[in-house]
């Protein structure tokens, strides 16, 4: 599920050209500042060095963010949802093209491989990270959960979708769903922290297990021999 932190509209005026640039410079220092959090923490965030970095100004910074801590808290956001975007937007194109509930089921189970697989681990460990943070930074929490929120109505409409043509369960709310699974996912961590468990396979069984039933439709055959 990648960037799905909101996207603050400007009345930036001029060409679509200008607003266009402003935009990919937004997406730049996010991505700027995002990677110092990442290394070296908060306090590691200087405006001189992410306009550096970034090959921008401090002006330009102070237009798009307010201020520093406004920086960081965008920052937060798009590390958060950093990856998510992208997983929902190609399961829903998926299911917006499945024929029937055969076909939905494989699109399904092929997501949850892919939500649940080893080389998601460190976006999986980042929510961690930035939840930690917002536990103690009330505008944090605040900015996680507007992020969240539009995930959750975002990746709710392919739900939706299934629901209506009789794929999946209809006794739950799409957006609710969308919220615990991502929950589901993010708890993998539980047995990440020291690297790959050795029973990693059996925690991916027993995740899977759960989210089908709530859908309603089979787990998968071979969950057993999941990869990671």
């Amino acid at each position: 599920m990648i960037f799905l932190a909101k996207v603050r509209v400007h009345n930036y005026g001029g060409s679509v050209h200008a607003v266009a640039d402003s935009r990919l410079t937004h997406a730049r220092i996010l991505q700027v500042t995002a990677k110092i959090l990442s290394n070296n923490g908060e306090k590691a965030v200087n405006i001189r060095d992410v306009c550096e970095a970034s090959k921008t100004t401090p002006p330009t910074v102070y237009r798009l963010f307010g201020n520093r801590n406004g920086l960081l808290m965008a920052a937060q956001s798009y590390r958060f949802t950093l990856n998510q975007t992208e997983l929902i937007e190609g399961f829903a194109t998926a299911v917006y093209g499945a024929k029937n509930k055969s076909e939905f089921v494989k699109i399904a189970h092929q997501n949850l491989n892919l939500m649940f697989s080893l080389k998601r681990q460190d976006f999986r460990s980042m929510r961690l990270e930035v939840l930690g943070s917002a536990q103690s930074n009330k505008k944090l929490a605040a900015e996680i959960n507007n992020a969240q929120s539009i995930a959750n109505e975002f990746g709710a409409q392919p739900i939706r979708f299934a629901q209506a043509r009789g794929w999946i369960n209809d006794d739950f709310d799409p957006e609710i769903y969308i919220a615990w699974l991502t929950g589901m996912v993010n708890a993998r961590v539980i047995i990440e922290l020291n690297g790959k468990h050795p029973k990693s396979a059996e925690w991916d069984k027993i995740a899977m297990r759960s989210i089908c039933a709530v859908l309603g439709i089979p787990e998968p055959k071979k969950v057993k021999r999941v990869k990671n």
